[in-house]
């Protein structure tokens, strides 16, 4: 019993669908029962001294051993389906019709409906067609022809006995039934089977579809926590970097401005730790879409080398900046903050992890049409560099190129992190080559749509975007709940000369604006009985002209893509993130100024 199984089991093997598998189990049984009904009419034709009936029975029987032996030892198992065919063509209907019996009989119409049920169960419907016709034609010309010399061999019908004629028949019954059957039931077990995967596909897929909702609703409550959470701290971050730059730009002693010096260097750190986590969980979430704006990149990068030259000095390194003069006249179109985003992650890496020697940012024209520019990016130091080993694992988040990289250096290990993230949505990618000890290299390059200035407009409008003159004249209109912001505004605006007026909410500003006419409101958006976004609407609907459209920069602590198209949708024209620079602050207004 276990030598069958295991027998069966082999041939079987071989075949993965369900179906084919069905139809060698099938062909196995089929021959099996040949086997054995051949040897039974051996027996009987070598009695009653049947020659010719004894020879197609010990062909068939020499058959049946060797595709026995066929199926076990190779996989050839359609191979086998057509000698069967053929056989029971040539000797079974042919030779039926030709030799045997010189006509069509019922043991005829047997091997019809075998050979024409055998071929479509086991080879398709092509090769099914093929046999069924091949069977036909001869019945056919046999009904068509009544001069049976014309088509039979010289040669009398052969006379078979009663029993061996009734077993022939019945077994030939028993085949087309099991034949049926069998198929029958293989293909309904399958059927059954399909549906049970399809059903238990259906329930797997609602488990799916309830997991992906959970962990939406997990990502939005993760954004908006951090969201919050980034508000709270951005709010009291923006008191303790605002004051500090009024204090240190009001002369303070030199132990003072020692002391002013690491409290800023420490929010700020604080506030890049902040935005950092902030934007990687954006990033992550794939809820960040680049910005199609105009920027000159010549402005943006000396702009990021001057934010951060102070920080090269402190380490007294070298910090070189090239542009490339081509680069210098074009107005790019892009997203400015993301691409400064990435700069300032690269570069303050750089100085970071470079004790001596020098850090240097390149800009080149690598490649330009009519109205494209290929623009590489180059970034290198002469730092403590980064093993081999490690190089690929430190675009990943949290990861650091080496374990005591935290521990000497600090950083979330977000940094690159959200490199490869802003650079996959410009469809850029960067590369790394670095050296332990020798320094590091990155770079990558991005195509930006670009049109041609005027280089002395250029530089006209750089100096501008610079200029401080006449912003005492602006007459600018602050409303904040804070006191400790109103406290750092008030403080940052009268460096200018600017006297701003203050309101603690939306409706004593709505109150003033109705007295008084502004050029600027600097709007909260969150006060209490009424903010910022309320405040907006219903200064948009004034009927006075002026008064309505007077500019408003919304200032917020919460930045997130939700707000700023809320910010938009009421009405303001801009919003600056607390804490601010006071750069930022004062180009906001000069633009406006400008206007």
């Amino acid at each position: 019993m276990s030598l069958r199984r295991n027998y069966i089991a082999r041939i079987v093997a071989r075949e993965t669908d369900p179906i084919n598998q069905a139809r060698i189990l099938m062909l196995l049984y089929l021959i099996i029962a040949y086997t054995f009904f051949s040897l039974c009419l051996i027996f009987a034709y070598a009695y009653n001294h049947q020659d010719l009936q004894l020879t197609r029975a010990s062909i068939i029987f020499c058959f049946a051993i060797l595709l026995l032996g066929a199926l076990y030892f190779a996989n050839v198992w359609k191979l086998v389906a057509h000698v069967i065919l053929i056989l029971l063509t040539v000797l079974g209907i042919w030779g039926n019709l030709m030799i045997f019996v010189h006509g069509v009989n019922v043991a005829t119409l047997q091997y019809i409906w075998l050979a024409s049920a055998l071929g479509f169960y086991m080879l398709g419907s092509r090769w099914g067609w093929f046999y069924a016709i091949v069977n036909i034609i001869p019945v056919l010309i046999d009904g068509a022809f009544t001069n049976k010399s014309y088509f039979f061999l010289s040669s009398i019908p052969q006379v078979v006995t009663r029993p061996v004629h009734i077993f022939v028949i019945t077994f030939d019954f028993f085949l087309i039934i099991f034949l049926h059957y069998f198929f029958f039931k293989s293909f309904k077990r399958n059927f059954i089977k399909l549906n049970d995967t399809k059903n238990e596909l259906n329930a797997a897929n609602k488990k799916l579809n309830r997991t992906l909702t959970e962990v939406e609703q997990l990502s939005n409550a993760r954004m908006n926590f951090l969201s919050t959470m980034s508000h709270e701290l951005r709010t009291p971050l923006n008191g303790v970097i605002g004051l500090t730059n009024a204090l240190l730009s009001q002369d303070p002693r030199k132990d003072q401005e020692e002391t002013l010096s690491i409290l800023k260097f420490s929010a700020e750190n604080l506030l890049t730790l902040v935005n950092d986590i902030l934007d990687f969980n954006k990033l992550d979430s794939e809820k960040v879409e680049l910005e199609n704006t105009p920027f000159n990149l010549a402005w943006l990068v000396e702009n990021i080398y001057a934010s951060i030259k102070i920080k090269a000095l402190e380490k007294q390194l070298t910090f070189k900046l090239e542009i490339a003069e081509d680069l210098k006249n074009k107005r790019l179109y892009g997203d400015p903050t993301r691409l400064t985003q990435v700069l300032l992650n690269l570069l303050n890496n750089a100085i970071k992890f470079t004790e001596k020697g020098f850090v240097k940012l390149s800009c080149v024209n690598l490649e330009q049409s009519n109205n494209q520019v290929k623009v590489g990016f180059i970034i290198e130091d002469t730092g403590i560099g980064i093993e081999e080993s490690r190089q690929k694992s430190v675009f990943e988040a949290f990861a650091q190129a080496s374990a005591s990289i935290n521990r000497n250096y600090g950083g979330t290990g977000l940094g690159l992190s959200i490199v490869k993230k802003v650079l996959d949505l410009y469809d850029s990618s960067i590369q790394l080559q670095s050296s332990l000890g020798k320094g590091t290299t990155f770079s990558f390059d991005i195509t930006f749509p670009f049109e041609t200035m005027a280089l002395d407009d250029n530089n006209n409008s750089l100096q501008q975007g610079f200029s401080k003159n006449d912003l005492s004249a602006l007459k600018i209109l602050v409303v904040e709940d804070n006191a400790i912001n109103i406290l750092v505004m008030r403080k940052t605006l009268n460096k200018h000369g600017i006297e701003p007026d203050v309101a603690e909410n939306g409706k004593i500003a709505l109150d003033m604006l109705s007295r008084n006419n502004y050029d600027v409101i600097l709007m909260d958006l969150h006060m209490p009985e009424m903010g910022g976004y309320e405040a907006t609407k219903l200064i948009r609907a004034l009927g006075d002209p002026v008064k309505a459209n007077v500019p408003i920069i919304a200032l917020t602590a919460t930045v997130s893509n939700q707000v700023i198209e809320e910010v938009l949708s009421v009405g303001m024209n801009g919003y600056l993130s607390k804490p601010f620079h006071p750069q930022d602050l004062f180009a906001a207004l000069q633009k406006f100024m400008q206007e």
